[in-house]
C-alpha cells in the first residue's frame, strides 16, 4: 500500500541507474550526492518515472512542482552552506534546462490527449504532509495542553486500540496545526462517505474507526493518486488492487470506485488482522507490506534484551520511518475526528450526489450518455470516476453506469432510440506475418502504448494470427459527428469528405482527427506511402465507387509533379526504412509520422542528441 499524506512507497526510490529516458541520462552524469536532498531533484525523478510509464499528466504535475521548488531553493538557507557553492549555480542552470527539456517532451503527448487532458484530469495530488516526517519535538507546554485533554477522554469510545503516547500526541499537534487546513477539508469530505463506508464496515464486522485510515491515505479524494501509483480513497497500488478484485486496464480503474475499493480495503485489513492479531500491526502492514512487518517481528523476537513475558506490539517494532509515523497519524486523525470542535475544525456536512444505475451494451461515448440523461458531460464523469476514457469499456456483457437520480426512465427511452453501431470507435485487427506493433500503430493512427494497454500486452511481442483490439481516440468520435448535419448528408452522395493538408499534418494525425485509419487514407487517395504535403486535398471519408477515378482525373498536373518529387522512403535490409530529414522537421515530427518514439529513433541511429538537420538520413524500424 502507499499513501498520499505520508510518504510510504517502499522501494519507490528512483535511481539514475534505472533511467532509460533520453532526457534523463545526461542529468545523472553531473549531479553530486549532496544535491539529491533537494526537493526539486526528487520531484524531477518522480516526473522521469512517470514519463517512462507514459503517464503524462503525472509527469507534468511533478515537473511543475520541480520548477517551483527550484526557484524556492534559491532562498532556502539549507543550501547556503554546500561544500562547493559553485555547484549550486551549476545545478540551478542545468536543472532548469532539464525541466524545460522534459516539458518539451511531454506537452505534445498531453496535447494529443485532447479533451481527456484539458477537461477531465483523472488525478488529484496532495503534496501537503508528504515529506513532513521530521517535525520538531513537542515542547513541554504543548505536550501538557494535548495530554490534559486526552486524559479526560474515555478510550472505550474508540473502536481501535489507542495509546496516547508521545508519538500519537506529536501527530495530533501536526494534524491540528501545521496541517490544519488539510485535516479540516478531509473531515468535511469524509461526511459524504460516512454512510456508505460504515454500512460496508458493519456488514463485515470491522471497527468503524478504520475509516480514518482513508484520511491519511487520500484525504477522502476519489481521484487521489500517489507517486507510488496508488489510487482511490484507500490508495491501492495496482498489484494489491487486482488481488482484491479492483480491475484496472486501458478503459477502467476500479480503485476509484468508492464502494468496491472500500470492500477491498476492509477485506485486506481483515486478512492482515487475522495474520498479526492486532489492528495496529494490520494498519502498519497495509502501509509497508506484510513481509516487512513479518521481518521486523522476527527481529524483535531475536532481541535478547526483550522481556519475553510480554507480547510484541506495534510499538515494539522498528519499522520504516514512514510507517513509524503512519499508524500514530491514523490514531491522531481518529482522535481529532471524534472531537473536531476542540481542535478548531469547522466540519461542513456534505452529501454524495444521489444516482440511479443503468446497463449500457458494449460501448457508449460519455457525451451521448450525458445527452440521453439530459445533463452535462462533467456530471456523468464525476459519477463514474473509475472510467479512464471518454467512453464505457467495450464489454459485450454490458457496463453498469451511474446517472443522476430520477433520470433513469428518460435515459432508457433515449437509449433505446439510439443507433448503437454508430458508437463503435475501436477495431479488431488480426496480425499478419511480418507485422509488428509499430507497423500496426501507423496503420490505424494510434500509439503503440495504447494498443499495448488495450490488449494487456506487457511488451511489444505479438504473433501471427493474434487478434488485437485497436482503440481509436476520443477526437475520432467528436469529429465524426459533424455539427453541420446538412453538409454531412450532402457528402454521402458525393465523392467523400475532403480535407486540405496543413503544415505539420501527417496521415496519422489526420486519421485521428476524422476517425479513420492511415491505410484507409492511403487507399482512398491512391497514396503509395505516407508522404503528403501542405495544401494537398485528401479524401477523409469513404468515397463512392466511381469517385476514385474521378478524383484521379481531376488532379492538377502541378499536384502530380509535386507528388513525384516526394521520394518514398527507401528500405534497408527489409527491417528499416530510410527517412531523409526535411527542412524544419524535428524528431518529434518524424516520430509521429511513423508511430514510433523519439527514444527509439535515437537508439536505432546511435544518436547522442535529439537534434537533426535537413538532409540527414535516419533509419526507422518498420
Amino acid at each position: 500500500m502507499a499513501c498520499i499524506f505520508v510518504s510510504c512507497a517502499a522501494g519507490n526510490v528512483y535511481t539514475p541507474e534505472a533511467e532509460e529516458s533520453f532526457v534523463s541520462r545526461a542529468m545523472s552524469d553531473w549531479v553530486a550526492p549532496e544535491e539529491e536532498m533537494r526537493e526539486s531533484w526528487q520531484q524531477y525523478q518522480f516526473a522521469l518515472q512517470a514519463m517512462e510509464e507514459g503517464d503524462w499528466l503525472v509527469a507534468r504535475h511533478h515537473l511543475d512542482i520541480a520548477l517551483k521548488k527550484l526557484v524556492a531553493e534559491r532562498y532556502d538557507s539549507a543550501y547556503y552552506n554546500l561544500p562547493t557553492p559553485e555547484r549550486d549555480s551549476l545545478y540551478r542552470v542545468e536543472m532548469a534546462h532539464k525541466i524545460i527539456l522534459a516539458l518539451d517532451e511531454i506537452y505534445p503527448e498531453i496535447l494529443e490527449m485532447g479533451e481527456e487532458a484539458s477537461e477531465y484530469v483523472r488525478y488529484e495530488f496532495e503534496e501537503e504532509g508528504l515529506d513532513n516526517l521530521d517535525e520538531p519535538p513537542l515542547d513541554s507546554a504543548a505536550l501538557l495542553e494535548i495530554e490534559s485533554f486526552l486524559d479526560t477522554l474515555n478510550r472505550a469510545q474508540f473502536t481501535l486500540p489507542v495509546e496516547f503516547n508521545e508519538r500519537v500526541m506529536q501527530e495530533i499537534q501536526y494534524l491540528s496545526t501545521r496541517a490544519h487546513d488539510f485535516t479540516e477539508a478531509s473531515l468535511s469530505r469524509k461526511t459524504a462517505f460516512d454512510e456508505m463506508i460504515f454500512a460496508k464496515m458493519d456488514s463485515l464486522e470491522m471497527p468503524r474507526d478504520l475509516i480514518f485510515l482513508a484520511l491519511v491515505e487520500s484525504g477522502y479524494k476519489i481521484k487521489a493518486y500517489s507517486r507510488a501509483k496508488a489510487a482511490g480513497l484507500w490508495q491501492f497500488i495496482p498489484s494489491t488492487g487486482k488481488r482484491y478484485g479492483l480491475y484496472q486496464d486501458f478503459w477502467i480503474d476500479m480503485r476509484r470506485n468508492p464502494e468496491l475499493s472500500t470492500v477491498a480495503a476492509m477485506k485486506y485489513l481483515r486478512r492482515l488482522h487475522d495474520e498479526f492479531g492486532d489492528w495496529l500491526m494490520a494498519m502498519a502492514a497495509y502501509n509497508c507490506g506484510e513481509g516487512c512487518v513479518r521481518k521486523r517481528i522476527r527481529e524483535a523476537k531475536e532481541d535478547t534484551l526483550r522481556d519475553t513475558t510480554q507480547a510484541i506490539t506495534y510499538w515494539d517494532l522498528n519499522l520504516p520511518k514512514e510507517t513509524m509515523h503512519y499508524v500514530p497519524r491514523i490514531l491522531a486523525a481518529m482522535t481529532i475526528g471524534h472531537y473536531p470542535e476542540h481542535y478548531g475544525m469547522q466540519v461542513e456536512k456534505r452529501e454524495r450526489a444521489p444516482f440511479d444505475t443503468v446497463t449500457v451494451v458494449e460501448f457508449m461515448p460519455l457525451d451521448q450518455v450525458a445527452k440521453a440523461a439530459n445533463v452535462d458531460l462533467k456530471t456523468i464523469q464525476e459519477l463514474n470516476l473509475e472510467l479512464n476514457r471518454w467512453c464505457t469499456p467495450p464489454k459485450e456483457t454490458g457496463y453498469v453506469l451511474r446517472i443522476p437520480e430520477g433520470s433513469r426512465d428518460s435515459f432508457l427511452v433515449a437509449y433505446n432510440k439510439m443507433d448503437k453501431k454508430s458508437f463503435s470507435r475501436w477495431q479488431y485487427h488480426k496480425v499478419a506475418g511480418g507485422e509488428n506493433l509499430g507497423k500496426i500503430s501507423r496503420q490505424y493512427g494510434v500509439s503503440v502504448r495504447d494498443i499495448q494497454q488495450a490488449n494487456h500486452l506487457k511488451n511489444t511481442r505479438i504473433r501471427r494470427g493474434q487478434v488485437l483490439m485497436i482503440p481509436l481516440p476520443a477526437s475520432a468520435y467528436s469529429d465524426s459527428k459533424s455539427k453541420n448535419s446538412g453538409k454531412e448528408k450532402a457528402s454521402k452522395n458525393s465523392s467523400g469528405r475532403t480535407y486540405k493538408v496543413r503544415s505539420g499534418d501527417n496521415l496519422g494525425s489526420i486519421g485521428r482527427k476524422f476517425g479513420v485509419s492511415v491505410s484507409q487514407l492511403q487507399e482512398w487517395n491512391g497514396l503509395s506511402d505516407a508522404s503528403i504535403y501542405a495544401g494537398q486535398i485528401l479524401v477523409v471519408s469513404k468515397p463512392a465507387k466511381a469517385s476514385k477515378a474521378k478524383t484521379e482525373k481531376s488532379e492538377k498536373p502541378a499536384e502530380k509533379s509535386e507528388k513525384k518529387k516526394e521520394n518514398p522512403p527507401k528500405t534497408e535490409n527489409g527491417e528499416f526504412i530510410l527517412h531523409k530529414v526535411e527542412s524544419g522537421e524535428s524528431l518529434w515530427d518524424i516520430s509521429r509520422k511513423y508511430g514510433v518514439t523519439i527514444e527509439q529513433i535515437v537508439e536505432w541511429n546511435k544518436k547522442k542528441s535529439t537534434k537533426v538537420k535537413a538532409g540527414e538520413v535516419l533509419k526507422i524500424r518498420q
